[in-house]
């Protein structure tokens, strides 16, 4: 008897994905915190296995406060924050000994991300994982789209679901949620515009929705975006986008005021700690230096090194960017509004712009594989927590930088 099939929309880059375990250069094992779900954590109660069991013994535990089944219980990770169910070569002890059937669902779906729309399923990947990363950024022709089958008893968990017919969004944006999400990702990868530039049209668009929503005119937003398709594509805005204005030194302190709001301390990677060490060596960031001192070093950096390299390679944050977005269920998603989301995706380019200027001085220059450490390491510590990108969001509307003239500020190359 044939098995029943699913069909999954994927970035294409999926089905290249494979797990390179001990190869790996930054373990998904090292540096996460672990849930483990209510049918997993029962059976590592009853392991008779006497390696394992001693382990489950003095690290695993139940959170009594989080009744889910989700989140029934955590793996204490060791003090050099490593799952101690890894070997010394990084490989895991309960796969190994008793199977897959054995993991949580956290483990055996990492980085996979499943979100369900309109009942149907969406997987992608985060850039948390080098592999990952490595096979969705590094694609020169950009991220294309595809639906695949698969089989229906894989495992799945699903992250998030959205429903646009529902009741819920009678009159709001979220109807329109499949014309704007293909209109934003056309955006976001048309290269007859820098990224900077996509972002701020990008801005001008989100901001259209608002208003029309405001206003009552939700059902108007269809024809806004046939209006904006054709300004884009007669290049109609390409006065407008030339006339914003520039602010290097609005911009370095914009995102050096975001990345000190993250205390290094409780940062989970080394990877990162180092990333951001040779960022605020790479422009000169002492503590008591001048403030010209340090802004005249990032704009050298960014002439000599970043529009060079983004010249030949901003496919590479176009990737990155295009991947958030779709994982994200962007505009909407987790967001309180499409404004955040917008908020969200600009200062996500920000961060990797700044630290790639900063990086770029303390190198000399920049790589593909520098970037990819960069993107990944700061993945991991910063997109996968959804508590720190609502605290960026808050400290950028509490100092009234939350509007598109600082968010072109912030974005501009």
């Amino acid at each position: 008897m044939s098995q029943k099939k699913r069909i999954v929309l994927i970035p294409s880059y999926m089905k290249s994905f494979r797990c390179v375990g001990s190869k790996c250069e930054d373990s998904c094992c090292i540096g996460f915190k672990v849930d483990l779900d209510r049918e997993t954590y029962l059976k590592y109660n009853k392991i008779q296995n006497k390696e394992i069991k001693s382990i489950v013994t003095k690290s695993v535990t139940r959170k009594h406060n989080d009744k889910s089944e989700i989140s029934y219980g955590n793996i204490h990770m060791d003090e050099d924050k490593r799952c101690p169910f890894l070997n010394e070569k990084n490989l895991c002890k309960v796969y190994i000994n008793l199977g897959e059937e054995y993991l949580s669902n956290t483990c055996t779906v990492y980085p996979r991300y499943l979100n369900k729309v309109d009942g149907k399923f969406e997987r992608s990947a985060t850039m948390s994982c080098p592999e990952a990363a490595r096979l969705a950024i590094l694609n020169k022709d950009g991220i294309m789209f595809e639906q695949v089958e698969e089989e229906e008893d894989l495992r799945i968990v699903i992250n998030s679901r959205f429903d646009t017919e529902g009741h819920l969004f009678l009159n709001k944006p979220q109807r329109y949620f499949w014309e704007i999400r293909i209109f934003s990702l056309s955006i976001l990868q048309n290269r007859n515009y820098t990224l900077s530039e996509r972002l701020v049209i990008l801005g001008v668009f989100y901001e259209n929705i608002e208003n029309l929503y405001k206003n009552d005119l939700t059902n108007e937003i269809p024809n806004m975006i046939e209006k904006m398709s054709y300004m884009v594509e007669e290049k109609s805005l390409r006065e407008e986008l030339n006339n914003l204005p520039t602010n290097m030194e609005l911009q370095m302190l914009l995102i050096k005021e975001i990345i000190d709001h993250r205390e290094i301390g409780v940062v989970g990677s080394a990877r990162y700690v180092q990333c951001l060490k040779e960022t605020l060596l790479g422009i000169g960031y002492i503590e008591g230096e001048h403030q010209e001192k340090i802004l005249e070093k990032y704009n050298i950096n960014r002439e000599k090194y970043l529009l060079p390299y983004l010249e030949e390679k901003e496919y590479l944050l176009e990737n990155y960017l295009v991947n958030e977005y779709f994982r994200e269920l962007m505009p909407f998603g987790n967001f309180k509004t499409i404004w955040d989301s917008y908020i969200y995706l600009c200062v996500l380019y920000s961060m990797v712009k700044f630290h790639m200027i900063g990086m770029s001085g303390a190198h000399e220059g920049l790589t593909d594989e520098l970037i990819l450490k960069l993107i990944q390491s700061l993945s991991k510590v910063f997109t996968h927590s959804t508590k720190y990108s609502g605290e960026i969001i808050r400290l950028l509307k509490d100092n009234n930088y939350d509007n598109l003239a600082y968010m072109s500020i912030l974005v501009k190359n």
